[in-house]
């Protein structure tokens, strides 16, 4: 999951669904606001998914992502983050 997180293009994926209106984007969408390629976002989106962060929902032609809340909250719980002792 970490590895997933471990690159800035992932981090501004991640962000810019949250950002959205409706809190998920197709990767039309991302392609347009990231300036990425549609393979390059393809293979970043797989990651993401398979670390459980995106999930993704067909909609017609379009696939679209949104963040997986479970496992965020996962991701900031006190076992997870660093404390300061």
């Amino acid at each position: 999951m970490f590895s997933a997180l471990a690159d800035k293009n992932r981090l501004k994926i991640i962000s810019e669904i949250n950002k959205s209106s409706e809190k998920k984007l197709c990767v039309c969408d991302l392609e347009e606001i990231l300036d990425l390629k549609q393979s390059k976002l393809s293979y970043h989106l797989k990651q993401l998914v398979n670390a459980n962060i995106l999930s993704v929902q067909k909609q017609g032609t379009w696939n679209y992502y949104s963040l997986n809340e479970k496992q965020i909250q996962l991701l900031l719980t006190e076992d997870t983050c660093c404390r300061i002792l």
